[in-house]
């Protein structure tokens, strides 16, 4: 395949590309499915092992698909992030090369001790960072014990690296269910940014516009995690416009009309025009209420307003926060 891409200085490398080693290399390996606090650290750590190293390159091994989705079909898909997105905030972490790694029956059929020796060939591998979940290789084998333990025999340096706080509060595990609980707060603090989703704008029946409300029903990638039910309060950032719009997020089956659809559809305030076809990134903010169903349309529009009125007081997160999928200020 062809070679790498270049996000910015980054160079990204997706699954069969030819990855060309440029020193030795401090590496770290994980899914980084929504790239949490814990992997922030994990990240920061192997950054700071390549400074201090001549020549050094950090650089993040990612799998995809994800492992369960090949060893585990039949259990449902469930995500935080996307690849491309997975790769953005990795390129936002000071990583100098990314490498996507094709996941298969083959690959997980490789030893811990097999799949250490390939990153040694593959990619001149000095130092392997791992957190404190590592497991790598067949049945989940290499743990940070056994990365150790092979160390000395293979020839790299093994650097542990603890999250803060109890042990298990930050993980995906933890981020998506406090996405699918509609508990932002702690969302946020899981991963230490507001969540946000990419979608495309589709068309829909039209009923938020004949209410006053237009909304952009968004096209999800069906094993995205959606958060629960509800109202929030949020921001969205439309394809080729260079700053986002405040919102409204409404995520449901709209039980005043009796549907049966979960729908994610996004109110962008002083906002009016077509925007369908085109990409939107929505962030989330705060959570507003529970869906309902009200007993007539005045009432629905009237809780509406509410909505409109409690989003437009909520302190919504800068552009720093949403990096980098909004440029950061100079």
């Amino acid at each position: 395949m062809a070679g790498a891409t270049d996000a910015g200085r980054v160079r990204v490398f997706r699954e069969d590309d030819t990855f060309a080693p440029m020193g030795g290399s401090s590496v770290t390996v994980g899914r980084f499915d929504g790239m949490h606090r814990g992997h922030r650290a994990l990240l920061q750590a192997t950054c700071q092992v390549a400074s201090d190293q001549r020549d050094g390159r950090a650089i993040a091994v990612t799998l995809w698909p994800p492992p369960e989705w090949i060893l585990r079909p039949a259990e449902p898909r469930q995500m935080l992030t996307t690849l491309d997105d997975r790769i953005a905030l990795l390129a936002s972490s000071g990583v100098d090369d990314i490498v996507v790694m094709r996941f298969d029956q083959q690959f997980s059929r490789r030893s811990a001790e097999d799949f250490l020796g390939d990153l040694m060939q593959r990619l001149n591998l000095r130092t392997l960072v791992t957190g404190p979940t590592a497991a790598i290789g067949r049945d989940r084998e290499g743990t940070p014990d056994v990365i150790a333990r092979l160390a000395p025999r293979l020839g790299y340096t093994h650097v542990p690296v603890r999250y803060e706080g109890a042990p298990g509060a930050i993980s995906s595990t933890q981020a998506r269910n406090a996405l699918s609980s509609g508990e932002v707060d702690r969302l946020r603090a899981i991963l230490g940014r507001s969540h946000s989703m990419y979608g495309v704008v589709c068309r829909g029946e039209g009923l938020g516009r004949g209410l006053g409300f237009p909304t952009a029903n968004v096209e999800l990638p069906e094993w995205l995690v959606l958060p629960a039910d509800g109202v929030y309060a949020g921001s969205a950032l439309v394809d080729g416009d260079p700053e986002p719009y405040s919102a409204l997020i409404s995520v449901g089956t709209r039980p005043t009309f009796s549907s049966r659809t979960r729908l994610f559809e996004v109110h962008l305030l002083g906002f009016n025009r077509d925007i369908y076809g085109l990409g939107l990134r929505t962030f989330i903010h705060a959570w507003l209420r529970v869906q309902e169903a009200f007993d007539s349309v005045e009432a629905l529009v009237a809780a509406m307003r509410r909505d409109r009125e409690a989003a437009e007081a909520v302190d919504l997160a800068g552009k720093c926060e949403m990096a980098p999928f909004v440029p950061a200020p100079n």
